[in-house]
């Protein structure tokens, strides 16, 4: 129980024996690799093996418990992490001292988050472990966080619902002569009220997203700097994230690509409604991708590699009408079909060409067939999966067919 001035509030926390858990799947890595530690200091790293995401290093051994070294706020850090051996650490620069008065000596291979870690941190891990190996630690880090605990998974159901309540009410909000801004702002603001955390962590440099996009009509197809196939044009320039003042238009698909988010956790969906009655080639491009949708899920069981369902997948397209509109329109197509979604929306596995390693039970990917129509807009799904010992369970619901808005 956390005091907030004069009020409790009560928080899920992460379990001792699941950050165990965790902490283990990480060491066994480390002690293959002869690794003496991993510091830990990217936010949902710190999160997933923590439970909390103060200022400072988590510092996993390869043996034995970690100790998290706190710059602010150990208070609240103590209230959260299952861990109990925090330290108050002032600078970064003291970190060797504090370290020795643990009992812990100089790692002679450290583990990094080289991904995110930005290269002033690690010239300071440098300098500070003079002659140490720093080695990078973040492929092992994501690909234990890959699978799922049934707790994790119970989190992204959570996000899931919010999103298929927001979904029964999108009729109600589309509207011809609505703009996408007043959309978001209704999505956005009954999301917050559903519990919402109001944030969506992106690992890759400069992904920045908010709740996602609802882009109608031609929005859709407009290039964006956004490592994913939907469009949208935005407000400015500063910010190009989803939601423009172009109003809605009868007849025009609107494609909602919104994510959910739960005690850190992500759920990502994408459904389209047409104000009006939708033109009979949107219907057909949204059927194929569909169709689609259901070849995936066959594939996603135990044992199919990434690879194998994504050379599949663009085989199929590739024998259709719609290869120059899948995924994206010219510069902006994508070469994946599927992405990891958990504490952040860009995890592993992808189902892409190059990710050769087979699925497994606990995997949650979003399978995201879309098809682009020029000077038209999106059509096409999105829905979270997670994959189990049998083969897949969705774990985002609503309809899949197109919703024509009664104006």
């Amino acid at each position: 129980m956390i005091l907030s001035g004069t009020e409790a509030y009560s928080m899920e926390l992460l379990p001792r024996a699941e950050a165990e858990g965790r902490l283990r799947r990480l060491q066994r890595w480390m002690q293959a690799g002869a690794l003496d530690a991993v510091a830990i200091l990217h936010n949902p790293d710190l999160f997933y093996f923590a439970g909390t995401i103060q200022a400072g290093v988590l510092w996993l051994p390869a043996a034995g418990e970690p100790i998290y070294f706190i710059t602010k706020s150990l208070r609240r850090g103590r209230e959260e992490s299952p861990w109990e051996r925090l330290v108050e650490l002032r600078s970064l620069g003291r970190l060797p001292d504090v370290l020795a008065g643990e009992g812990l000596g100089r790692p002679r291979r450290l583990g990094l988050e080289l991904d995110v870690l930005p290269a002033s941190y690690y010239l300071r891990f440098q300098s500070l472990f003079a002659g140490a190996e720093l080695v990078d630690a973040s492929d092992a880090v994501r690909r234990t966080r890959m699978l799922k605990s049934a707790s994790e998974v119970s989190e992204i159901r959570r996000a899931a619902g919010m999103l298929a309540r927001a979904y029964e009410r999108m009729p109600e909000w589309i509207r011809p002569e609505s703009t996408e801004l007043e959309l978001h702002a209704r999505i956005e603001g009954f999301l917050r009220h559903e519990g919402h955390q109001g944030i969506t962590r992106m690992r890759g440099l400069h992904n920045e997203i908010a709740y996602g996009t609802a882009s109608s009509g031609p929005s859709a197809c407009y290039p964006t700097c956004f490592p994913g196939p939907v469009g949208f044009v935005g407000l400015y320039p500063a910010v190009p994230n989803g939601g423009s003042r172009r109003r809605l238009a009868p007849g025009e698909p609107v494609i909602v690509d919104i994510v959910g988010g739960y005690g850190g956790y992500i759920a990502d969906q994408t459904r389209v409604f047409v104000p009006g009655e939708p033109a009979r080639d949107l219907v057909d491009a949204h059927e194929f991708a569909l169709s689609l949708a259901r070849d995936i899920e066959g594939m996603l069981r135990p044992g199919r590699t990434c690879s194998e369902i994504y050379r599949a997948v663009r085989e199929r397209v590739e024998a259709s009408p719609y290869a120059p509109n899948f995924m994206g329109l010219l510069d902006s197509q994508v070469r994946f079909v599927g992405h990891g979604v958990g504490l952040e929306l860009d995890e592993l596995p992808v189902l892409a060409s190059g990710f050769d390693y087979p699925l497994e039970a606990g995997m949650t990917i979003a399978v995201e067939p879309k098809i682009f129509l020029p000077d038209r807009g999106g059509v096409g799904i999105e829905d979270t999966y997670l994959v189990t010992e049998s083969g897949c369970e969705r774990l985002t619901a609503f309809p899949e067919e197109i919703v024509a808005v009664r104006i």
